[in-house]
């Protein structure tokens, strides 16, 4: 906690010489590995206790970051943006996030954080177009959310699988079945089963090797 407080504060004295131009990491896609193991969260200490991401389709990284109201502080490695744990509690007001780019996807990681689950903030990435949020809180709880044009299709809570939301929820069930999300009783942590899932909508393999070999914005977006 102190390290992330005081990476922000010193990011947020030097903010006036910071700039949105360009977008954050390489824009090569994605990995096509014929069966990437997504099972690494949970033996990732980095992300272990809790982790958000959330796939932004045809936005950059700048656009991301105007839609939300962002300001961004400084560009910085994967290890650098998680690991601490604190996610947003750096600064009761704001969000937390990094900001990268994965093919024509824009993705945001946070660290234990809840911006992509909350829908008044992340609904605005959605206008005209497509967002998909996996949030893991850790000990086998986590959530998946599809919003398309500021829409919530899916809200499918782990916690109550039978119960799925959304204003479209019965299209999506084929690919939580073929997932392995709905219909085996024997999952005990989704998230090896939610980024297939995620995977599978988007062509995006959230693999830890993707993910450390990009350079992400780290950005804070106001809770309003």
């Amino acid at each position: 906690m102190k390290r992330r407080s005081a990476l922000l504060l010193i990011a947020l004295a030097g903010m006036a010489g910071c700039s949105t131009s360009g977008a954050a990491g390489p824009s090569t896609s994605p990995s096509r590995s014929a069966a990437p193991d997504y099972r690494w969260p949970a033996l990732d200490p980095a992300i272990a206790s809790g982790f958000c991401f959330t796939l932004v389709r045809g936005r950059t990284p700048v656009e991301v970051i105007e839609r939300l109201g962002g300001t961004e502080l400084e560009r910085v490695e994967w290890l650098r943006l998680v690991s601490g744990g604190d996610g947003e509690r750096a600064g009761a007001d704001r969000f937390f996030i990094g900001v990268a780019r994965v093919g024509d996807w824009s993705l945001i990681v946070e660290d234990n954080g809840s911006l992509g689950v909350t829908q008044k903030v992340v609904s605005r990435l959605s206008t005209d177009g497509t967002v998909l949020v996996y949030r893991s809180a850790g000990t086998g709880r986590g959530r998946l959310l599809v919003l398309r044009d500021e829409d919530l299709v899916l809200d499918y809570d782990f916690r109550t699988p039978n119960e799925a939301g959304g204003s479209r929820s019965a299209e999506f069930q084929p690919a939580l079945r073929a997932a392995g999300l709905v219909g085996d009783t024997t999952v005990t942590d989704p998230t090896a089963a939610a980024l297939g899932f995620l995977a599978g909508q988007t062509g995006v393999h959230l693999t830890r090797e993707l993910l450390a070999e990009r350079t992400y914005l780290l950005v804070t977006v106001p809770k309003t």
